[in-house]
């Protein structure tokens, strides 16, 4: 891989000319030849405007320009897209920072405070090159096509909305844990229809009620086709806000894990902070009863919102899904590695399973093993796959991924 790093060309931006010289030192023992270097960010911005570079090392303290006004213009004129983020100040300070560069559209590499150590650039350079091998190799998403509540109403009349399961691995061992079912249409005409676009489209029309029957009675068909081959893990299924408003949903899904023969214990029921902005006292009423059917309750998108220790208190959940914002990129972000620590240590303490979604790196899965997660879902070990190929991974993709993991 350092062959690969040695092809980068890197813009080091630093007021000290020792800093500037260490940095590039740092860089030329990864074997990088293309090295530039400015005093600041005026001095920064010239270099990129006479020269295409790919990873520029900015110090946040420099006179003239500062790295905060050097990042700003950067991302305005378009000059670069990634940048590793320095500086002698509090942690907390730089990872704002970041968070204001990605906001820009920029790519942060890391967020690090001096002196930058080898590991961490090899690392951040090594991620600027996987992320770009990433993009190569992702299938253009499909344009959102525009789709009317009538034809959400056929495609449910029609058997068009189907499900893909999600593995949910645990982390030592990556045994199979349960799946999570995930709402899937293929529109006969326009094809693939996100459930960011159908499931709010229920949502405004009413339809979400009947779409939530339709999709649980599918899963439970697979779940019970599951026990047929012997096979039993839990079945994750989001529930939307509107969904813990029926009164009678709690009766319904007692009477459907009944008709298939399927355990309450063996359910987990989603809810996202949203649940809980709408009619809080009903919505407790609905997860409070689901609980005490034995059905397990998970807060979904822990770290995306701003009363989520809030919700800990208020949702007798027996599992916390820690959002991927919190988890992707931990290991170069030591402020967002203390966060993502804590929220383990404190779910661990309120006796919750915790699952890390979202996980799509080698890095990433390394910080949530270190950190004690319980459970693991993303793409790094698997992408949701429709019945027949969860199958086909359950039978020897999942011998296949632990051998891999194995070897390194």
């Amino acid at each position: 891989m350092k062959s690969v790093i040695s092809e980068l060309s890197i813009l080091v931006t630093d007021d000290s000319l020792t800093q500037r010289q260490y940095a590039k030192e740092l860089c030329s023992d990864l074997g990088v030849k293309d090295l530039h270097d400015a005093a600041n960010g005026a001095d920064a911005l010239k270099v990129l405007e006479a020269r295409s570079v790919d990873v520029v090392l900015v110090d946040l303290e420099m006179p003239i320009m500062d790295g905060v006004e050097l990042i700003r213009s950067m991302a305005q004129k378009k000059m670069t897209s990634s940048v590793i983020i320095l500086s002698a100040k509090d942690p907390i300070l730089i990872a704002s920072v970041g968070t204001m560069a990605e906001a820009d559209g920029l790519h942060v590499l890391g967020t690090f405070q001096k002196p930058l150590l080898p590991d961490a650039l090899e690392c951040s350079l090594l991620r600027f090159i996987q992320d770009i091998k990433n993009q190569a190799s992702e299938p253009k998403a499909p344009v959102e096509n525009e789709v009317t509540a009538l034809e959400l109403s056929e495609a449910l009349a029609n058997g068009e909305l189907t499900l893909a399961f999600q593995p949910k691995l645990t982390v030592h061992g990556l045994m199979l844990k349960g799946v999570e079912a995930l709402a899937r249409w293929r529109h006969p005409q326009k094809g693939a229809i996100s459930p960011g676009v159908f499931i709010p489209l229920a949502e405004r029309h009413g339809m979400i009620d009947a779409l939530t029957r339709n999709l649980l009675q599918l899963a439970f068909e697979h779940k019970r086709s599951w026990q047929n081959y012997g096979l039993r893990f839990n079945l994750a299924f989001n529930l939307s806000p509107l969904s813990l408003a029926d009164s009678d949903m709690v009766d319904w899904l007692c009477k459907l894990t009944e008709d298939y023969g399927i355990s309450p214990s063996e359910v987990t029921f989603e809810v996202t902070e949203n649940a809980l902005l709408g009619e809080l006292a009903s919505a407790i009423r609905t997860l409070a009863r689901l609980r005490l059917k034995g059905f397990h309750i998970s807060i979904d998108d822990y770290g995306t919102g701003f009363a989520n220790a809030q919700q800990l208190s208020r949702v007798p959940a027996t599992e916390l899904k820690i959002d991927r914002s919190l988890v992707h990129r931990a290991a170069a972000r030591p402020q967002q590695r203390t966060i993502l620590a804590s929220t383990v240590d404190l779910a661990k303490k309120l006796n919750l399973t915790t699952v890390a979604e979202g996980v799509e790196t080698e890095e990433d899965f390394r910080i949530i093993t270190d950190l004690g997660v319980d459970l693991v879902q993303g793409y790094y070990l698997s992408k949701p796959l429709f019945p027949d190929d969860l199958l086909v991974w359950i039978k020897s993709g999942l011998s296949q991924l632990r051998r891999q993991q194995e070897q390194k």
